[in-house]
């Protein structure tokens, strides 16, 4: 996913309301993104696909997504209507300060979940009662007067106990598209052969289907290419072979690219630092703040 950014967070919370004006928007208006924290996506009204990890959602109003760090995900309005969501980023540094103190908090927000993205979907009372809270810690977070941290972090905790009582109990979001079988089963060839030349020829073998129905298929139910979503699967076991040790030579040509001038320019692109900088920062223990 060439186009992807990593939003590093320097305040741990972010929280505000956004709106985007009538219109369809195409695969290259809106780009893949993660950041290095939560995210609680609320979707409020339009007509959107919503592409979180291997997921693709039709959101109806109501439904909260609780994206974990680290997961590509963007949403492209598909209608006419104007497209309301509430977001709020929560610093993965900053959430572990709620868990303890015989709360249940951790259990809703652990990193080791299987799962990328939680889902509920909110009734109107519910929707009512959570973006009157957040608009109260969209204000503490934006005006930042004196003492306004203390209010940052109450509304924090309000957030967070609301949503994990939602989440309790509930059968989450309807509205997931069925992911065909040949997408699945492509996904999974992938991180099998990662480290190898994949080609369409390969696929095609491998699955008895033509190459650019392979491909066109895969566009449709992912949001992404099969080229994009290769180089993100690179760029992933590369970040995680620099933060366990190894050296920018050898997450290179250990996580499938060949070329090392394109790993340092497909790296630098996609990660916002070069993979110097990223394993300075990993030895350092400062990714969570950069």
């Amino acid at each position: 996913m060439s186009d992807d950014s990593m939003s590093s967070m320097s305040y741990p919370v972010m929280c505000y309301s956004k709106s985007t004006a009538p219109g369809i928007q195409t695969d290259k208006d809106v780009s893949f993104h993660r950041h290095d924290g939560y995210e609680f996506y609320l979707f409020l009204g339009g007509s959107v696909n919503f592409y979180v990890g291997d997921e693709v959602y039709t959101p109806a109003r109501g439904d909260l997504f609780i994206i974990k760090p680290d997961v590509m995900h963007r949403a492209i309005s598909r209608g006419p209507q104007q497209y309301d969501r509430f977001i709020i980023n929560l610093r993965k540094d900053r959430i572990k300060d709620f868990f303890g103190g015989g709360n249940d908090l951790a259990h809703c927000y652990r990193e080791d979940q299987p799962v990328s993205v939680r889902s509920v979907r909110l009734d109107p009372d519910s929707i009512e009662e959570y973006c009157s809270i957040a608009e109260k810690l969209s204000s503490a977070v934006y005006l930042r007067k004196p003492c306004d941290d203390l209010l940052v972090n109450a509304y924090l905790t309000e957030v967070l106990v609301l949503i994990s009582r939602l989440l309790e109990g509930s059968r989450g979001t309807e509205g997931r598209g069925t992911v065909p079988d040949l997408v699945t089963g492509v996904k999974n060839y992938i991180y099998e052969h990662l480290t190898e030349q994949i080609t369409l020829d390969d696929l095609s073998r491998e699955f008895y289907f033509n190459g650019k129905y392979i491909s066109a298929t895969f566009k449709k139910y992912t949001g992404t290419t099969l080229r994009e979503y290769i180089l993100d699967q690179r760029i992933m076991l590369a970040k995680r072979l620099l933060r366990e040790g190894g050296n920018v030579s050898e997450a290179c040509y250990h996580s499938g690219f060949l070329d090392y001038t394109n790993f340092i320019r497909s790296f630098t692109r996609c990660v916002g630092m070069s993979p110097g900088k990223y394993s300075r920062c990993a030895r350092a223990g400062a990714l969570g703040k950069q």
